[in-house]
């Protein structure tokens, strides 16, 4: 069977944490510190996802830049063009757009609003998780074959 976008999300929850693209970058950045995250969705004035903003964009369009993040919106940070993914979607599917864009974070959208995000991490533990699960199964099954198999020979 293959595993889902919203398998990991049964196992790690739904928590999604988001900003408005017409906030300030100081803003973005008081939030992924308190909630101790490294990005955050931007949805637009219909709560709609907009972008998505990552301690990346912040260090590389204002810090480095030398700008005041308490006079640069979101919007003018954020990535536009982000990859999104559904409930529906395999994790294996997710890990091959995270390999291979480099990416770190992919927001689950419904009817074009963002529910949920996935972090590669997110899915290195439940890969992780499922083959564990995996492992101890087929152990089961190897020690039930060798107790039966010593019963008979017995």
């Amino acid at each position: 069977m293959t595993s889902t976008v919203g398998d990991v999300l049964r196992s790690k929850g739904r928590a999604i944490y988001s900003i408005d693209a017409r906030r300030t970058v100081h803003d973005a950045i008081e939030q992924m510190v308190s909630y101790d995250v490294a990005a955050l969705v931007v949805t637009d004035e219909r709560s709609e996802l907009a972008g998505i903003v990552t301690e990346r964009d912040v260090a590389k369009k204002v810090v480095l830049r030398d700008r005041s993040p308490k006079l640069v919106s979101v919007k003018e940070v954020m990535t536009r063009e982000v990859v999104s993914v559904r409930d529906e979607t395999p994790t294996s599917t997710c890990m091959d757009i995270m390999s291979q864009k480099d990416f770190h974070h992919l927001p689950v959208i419904e009817n074009n609003r963002p529910v949920a995000i996935i972090t590669a991490g997110d899915l290195f533990k439940f890969v992780v998780s499922e083959q564990s699960m995996a492992i101890g199964k087929l152990e089961g099954h190897i020690f039930e074959e060798q107790r039966e198999g010593a019963r008979l020979s017995g």
